[in-house]
């Protein structure tokens, strides 16, 4: 597999100048002196759902790339017009068909990815209804316990993964949203 470089600003997305770098008060960032403005590379928000069956968790297996065929949270990204619990609760009945009652805030974990950062909002759900079926981006989903957990594709979900499990019973006193 080859290596993937990131996406590196060299021209303004506003006017098209060349950017050229620029100290911000607290590093050299790019910088387009035409407009006056900094560039950042700042992680994508994605949501994804720690769905609750007893003592077993809900994993989907993905049908697209990246990782295709390997297992993960139910989730994705935030769409610009939706706040990260809205894209959790979209995401979950896409992938699985099942509707999230309520939704526990559980973390965050920023990861580098091949596309550049991905920040990863992770809500419990402990109460849900419908009926589990693999739809859109899902090729299998299903329960697993403690013991019989697949291998996960995203690191931003084994460790969101190992809080929820690190807090068992503590996890419960969390605010719903």
């Amino acid at each position: 597999m080859s290596t993937f470089t990131p996406f590196a600003w060299n021209h303004c997305p506003i006017c098209g100048s060349k950017l050229d770098p620029a100290h911000d008060g607290q590093s050299d960032r790019p910088h387009c002196t035409a407009c006056n403005r900094f560039y950042y590379s700042n992680p994508t928000p994605a949501a994804c759902c720690i769905v609750t069956q007893g003592d077993e968790i809900l994993f989907v297996q993905r049908s697209v790339e990246p990782c295709k065929g390997l297992w993960c949270l139910p989730g994705g990204f935030v769409e610009l017009d939706e706040s990260p619990e809205d894209a959790a609760r979209r995401e979950l009945e896409e992938e699985t068909g099942i509707r999230a009652l309520d939704l526990r805030l559980l973390g965050t974990n920023a990861q580098k990815s091949r596309f550049g950062a991905v920040l990863v909002i992770a809500y419990a759900v402990d109460s849900w209804e419908g009926e589990v079926t693999a739809a859109t981006d899902a090729m299998d989903a299903g329960f697993f316990t403690k013991t019989n957990r697949p291998e996960l594709a995203f690191q931003a979900h084994r460790d969101l993964l190992a809080r929820f499990d690190a807090l068992g019973d503590a996890g419960h006193p969390l605010l719903p949203l």
